[in-house]
C-alpha cells in the first residue's frame, strides 16, 4: 500500500505528488508530476489535452529505492499516460 501526498495542484493544469509508505513523513524524496495543457478542439470538436508526465528522483534519500527509480524509463512513463488517457475516455 502507498500514500500519495499532493504537493502541487492547479485545477485543470497541474498535479504533482510524492508517494510514501503509509505514515512515513516526510516521503522519501521522489516526485511525480502531470502537467496539462488544453489544446484547441480537433475537427470533430473534441476537446484535447496535452499531458507531460515527469518523474524526479533527485531528492530521493532511500537507497533501497534507487534501482527502482533508475528503472523508471520513458516507456514506463508513457504507460502511465496511456492508462490516464484510457481512464479519461471512459
Amino acid at each position: 500500500m502507498r500514500e500519495n501526498h499532493v504537493v502541487e495542484f492547479e485545477e485543470g493544469r497541474l498535479l504533482a505528488w510524492t508517494p510514501s509508505d503509509p505514515g512515513r513523513t516526510p516521503p522519501p524524496g521522489h516526485l511525480w508530476r502531470w502537467e496539462l495543457q488544453p489544446l484547441a478542439p480537433d475537427r470533430h470538436d473534441t476537446a484535447r489535452t496535452a499531458v507531460r508526465h515527469t518523474y524526479d528522483w533527485t531528492h530521493l534519500v532511500d537507497e533501497h529505492r534507487f534501482d527502482r527509480a533508475r528503472a523508471t524509463t520513458s516507456e514506463r512513463l508513457r504507460g502511465s499516460l496511456d492508462r490516464l488517457a484510457a481512464a479519461a475516455e471512459q
